[in-house]
């Protein structure tokens, strides 16, 4: 019989985890961080302690409590028979770890991440070192995100582990004393994979993936089969992007269950990438000042929009650096693409080549790994030094280009010093809770101080496309793939589902269902 457990992405946009268990094997489709349920008990200075991530999450219900998935260093880390009872009492939870299950009991065959998207992808670094199956743009990204994401604990761990050991000091002010330490990473097991050709674990579960269109390269939907269950689960998807992959290969599947996201369930109409980019285009026509648009740089395809915006406009595109370097994960040189890259002040200020040192992707597009500083290989890459674009840059010569600044890089306009009448675009989603509609008020003041937008009362232009389907679009795929039983899931909007599908199941946190 076929299990199913929901441990997150239930009633909520984001947090996907979702536990299959097959008579013989089983699977996890995403491990994803909730940022809602979180944001319940942290905020920006009040963050989980860095060398107990574990044990804060799972105390506070963050993380599901599963036997068999977690990294044994998480529960007890080698070393902690040195420690006093006292203190061993915080790393004994009733739990078995992914590494002791292996040898006696149950583990996942694998784990399936349908993007790199941190509310899919985000807690992969607790789990133990299982087979990580995703596609090579996923796992690419990764690299990306794990190089320059500000990521750091078992977060950071998201292509290799790195084994956390409790050591004796043999120096400082207290010699002996025993502090937690990194072992040698150990490199995490991501099979290759590709696309629309099966892949069978272990215990004979097949999972197929499918490309599918949303805010992040390598997007999968999938298919798992065993035990005579066809289990299709979209993860994120559109059908209004710059691409939009052919799914016709579903049509008539008719799989035993549809996992199905639901994000804008109840929009009635799709977006448009096109639109996006004409709006932009309008605005740059309008203005000889800065213009700024701020989105993710994870969005690869956004980033294809606001350049041939800028450029169907006779401007310089120039985007952030963690953008230019994730292209150059891809094999793309931005500036090759007819697009700069900006180049910050850091450290000491001065553009100093030293500055750069532990922001090596502002620097350059080379991977970190293959930056050496010894003298007899020293290996760097200072391109964007040598070609970017600096703010005095952007300050003499506004006109002539536009510039890609989300908020959280807002900092810089203390540099560039925009004209009066400079124009800002948000090209991503307007806030959607209180601690973005914080944020939101904050790049209000930033706007209104550097005079930014003064004929929209110093609001931002908001121009976006969404990395997910209309609710017409969600309903007409679930109507060509015709499946048994449909579960809704990244949405809080579930119940809509049930005018459409009476075959809805309206799945709980936490609670098995079974086939």
């Amino acid at each position: 019989m076929t299990k199913l457990t929901f441990y997150g992405g239930v009633n909520e946009i984001g947090g996907n985890k979702i536990h299959v268990n097959f008579k013989k094997g089983g699977l996890l489709l995403d491990f994803g961080q909730s940022f809602k349920e979180e944001a319940e008990y942290f905020e920006e200075f009040l963050q989980p302690r860095s060398k107990s991530e574990y044990y804060d999450l799972t105390t506070l219900g963050l993380l599901p409590k599963i036997n068999g998935v977690y990294r044994h260093d998480a529960f007890c880390p080698e070393g902690l028979d040195a420690c006093i009872p006292s203190v061993q009492q915080y790393w004994d939870k009733p739990l078995k770890s992914y590494e002791e299950e292996k040898e006696t009991g149950w583990t996942p065959d694998a784990l399936w991440v349908s993007h790199a998207h941190l509310d899919h992808s985000g807690y992969i670094g607790y789990l133990g070192n299982m087979p990580i199956i995703c596609s090579e743009e996923t796992k690419r990204l990764t690299k990306a995100i794990s190089d320059v994401g500000n990521m750091s604990g078992y977060q950071s761990d998201l292509l290799e582990m790195k084994p956390r050991i409790i050591k004796s000091r043999k120096t400082g002010f207290f010699p002996d004393s025993l502090f937690i330490d990194s072992d040698d990473p150990v490199p995490r097991d991501y099979p290759d994979f590709k696309p629309n050709t099966p892949y069978t674990t272990e215990n004979e579960i097949t999972i197929t993936g499918f490309n599918v269109s949303h805010s992040v390269p390598g997007a999968m939907a999938c298919l798992v089969e065993a035990d005579d269950t066809q289990i299709l689960y979209t993860g994120d998807i559109r059908f209004h992007g710059r691409v939009n992959p052919d799914l016709s290969n579903l049509d008539g599947l008719a799989p035993d269950i549809m996992i199905s996201e639901g994000t804008n369930i109840e929009d009635t109409e799709p977006d448009n990438e096109k639109q996006v980019q004409q709006n932009i285009q309008d605005i740059v026509s309008e203005t000889e000042e800065l213009v700024m648009v701020g989105f993710a740089w994870k969005d690869l395809e956004r980033y294809e929009t606001v350049r041939d915006a800028a450029l169907a406009e006779g401007r310089i595109p120039v985007f952030d650096p963690r953008l230019a370097y994730t292209l150059a994960r891809f094999g793309r040189n931005i500036y090759d693409e007819d697009a700069s890259v900006f180049v910050e002040r850091c450290e000491s200020m001065i553009y100093s080549e030293d500055d750069y040192k532990k922001s090596k992707h502002k620097a350059g597009l080379m991977d970190y790994d293959l930056w050496d500083s010894k003298k007899d290989s020293r290996n760097t890459d200072t391109c964007h030094l040598e070609k970017g674009v600096y703010a005095y840059d952007l300050h003499e010569d506004p006109s002539a280009y536009v510039l890609h600044l989300d908020f959280y890089r807002f900092k810089n306009l203390l540099d560039i010093q925009p004209s009066p009448g400079s124009l800002y675009i948000r090209a991503q989603c307007e806030p959607f809770n209180a601690r973005m509609e914080l944020s939101d008020e904050r790049l209000h003041r930033w706007l209104k101080h550097f005079e930014i937008n003064p004929d929209h009362e110093y609001k931002p232009y908001q121009f976006h496309a969404s990395g997910h389907a209309c609710g017409p679009d969600v309903i007409d795929f679930i109507n060509r793939v015709k499946p048994k039983k449909v579960i809704p899931i990244h949405t809080e909007k579930p119940k809509t589902f049930q005018q459409s599908f009476p075959q809805t199941i309206l799945v709980e946190k936490g609670k098995t269902i079974e086939l």
